[in-house]
């Protein structure tokens, strides 16, 4: 059995920019079991102070983090070879990008109850990290940077956790981004993240924005075949309109959507919370009933195979051992196509740490899921 310090390995899930993610047990006295997440850092081919740096910088950034919709961590440790890695929370579910492609596979659409819980409890998750203190009292100034629907974990008990912080900014990072360059998914960047500029809450309310719009119209709000259509679509802010997308979309909704997606960041909702706040009062003229029972409701028809992944393994191991893979589109390490490098100025040059990978501009379906 594979080890990682006091943790068993029970399967390998995805290989990242920096290291791999692993799903691990650790085993007490008297049958107790904890399954955890463990990220490593694969030091290869890196810079490796600079990757430690941001390694460490998201485990002290996690550490200051505790809330219901943020991905709680463990613990920070090193192994006995020298290799280190972050214990964190696991969630039995799925990526809103796993819960995306699969309405978009059986031509579903996702209801309404389900999509604002999702991105109010994201929004909740968010603002809470966008005002967090240290405890010396000053601001940490933390902006994800990263808010995508594969950064949005969704358990078949109705939980929501923001995950991945590994490219959050902070003031408390001992790494920094070098002039000129920035980091995320490059279909869900706003324009002043593209353009190099200072960012702040706003940014992750508009990556939180095309969350909205792609979970409620089921098409991508942005993304293109080119790094460089979609990074023009974006700082133009050229986008179908939801009620252009879909027939009977709901304008208040489109409003919200739309104040979201601004490309003008004043002209947005100045925080997360506001957001939440908005859709909240949408829920309630609606008399749609958000929490839980709403999201592990839609989890619970469109996947009827809620095996754990231990309990996979167990009954595959007479057969030998197999990896289980992640659900959703497992994000590499990338760089800016040429195209775009040759057109783009210097101060708007981008380094995209990890690539979506997602699909271009879908049909949306007609049925709904329920």
């Amino acid at each position: 059995m594979e080890r990682l310090g006091r943790y068993e390995i029970v399967a390998h899930l995805a290989q990242g920019g920096m290291g791999r993610v692993s799903l691990g047990v650790a085993i007490g006295p008297g049958g107790f079991e904890r399954h955890v997440i463990l990220k490593t850092l694969d030091l290869e081919g890196t810079g490796e102070d600079e990757a430690t740096a941001m390694f460490l910088d998201e485990a002290r950034l996690l550490g200051m983090l505790h809330h219901q919709h943020i991905a709680t961590i463990h613990e920070v440790s090193v192994d006995d070879e020298g290799r280190l890695f972050l214990v964190l929370e696991y969630v039995h579910g799925h990526t809103a990008h796993g819960v995306w492609e699969r309405a978009l596979d059986i031509g579903v659409e996702l209801p309404l109850d389900f999509t604002i819980t999702v991105v109010t409890a994201a929004a909740s998750g968010l603002h809470y990290a966008h005002t967090r203190r240290a405890p010396d009292g000053k601001h940490l100034r933390i902006v994800h940077r990263d808010v995508t629907l594969s950064n949005l974990m969704i358990g078949f008990d109705g939980s929501i956790k923001v995950i991945d912080f590994g490219i959050a900014k902070a003031a408390v990072r001992s790494s920094r981004t070098q002039a000129g360059y920035v980091k995320g998914k490059v279909g869900y960047m706003a324009p002043e993240q593209l353009r190099g500029q200072p960012v702040d809450a706003r940014t992750d309310v508009f990556a939180l924005g095309i969350v909205l719009y792609e979970l409620t119209t089921m098409r991508r709000a942005f993304r293109q075949g080119s790094d460089r259509a979609t990074v023009e679509r974006i700082k133009n802010g050229t986008l179908v309109k939801p009620s252009e997308a879909i027939e009977g979309y709901p304008r208040d909704l489109e409003e919200i959507v739309l104040k979201a997606l601004s490309t003008d960041p004043a002209q947005r909702f100045q925080d997360a919370d506001a957001l939440r706040r908005e859709l909240e009062s949408l829920g309630h003229r609606y008399r749609l009933v958000l929490g839980d029972a709403a999201v592990s409701e839609v989890l619970n028809q469109l996947f009827t195979d809620q095996v754990e992944p231990w309990q996979a393994r167990a009954t595959s191991r007479a057969e030998g051992e197999v990896e289980i893979p992640i659900d959703d589109d497992v994000t590499k390490p990338t760089t800016m196509s040429r195209e775009l490098r040759a057109e783009t100025s210097p101060a708007e040059l981008l380094v995209i740490a990890m690539a979506d990978e997602g699909t271009t501009v879908p049909v949306p379906p007609r049925a709904s899921i329920r």
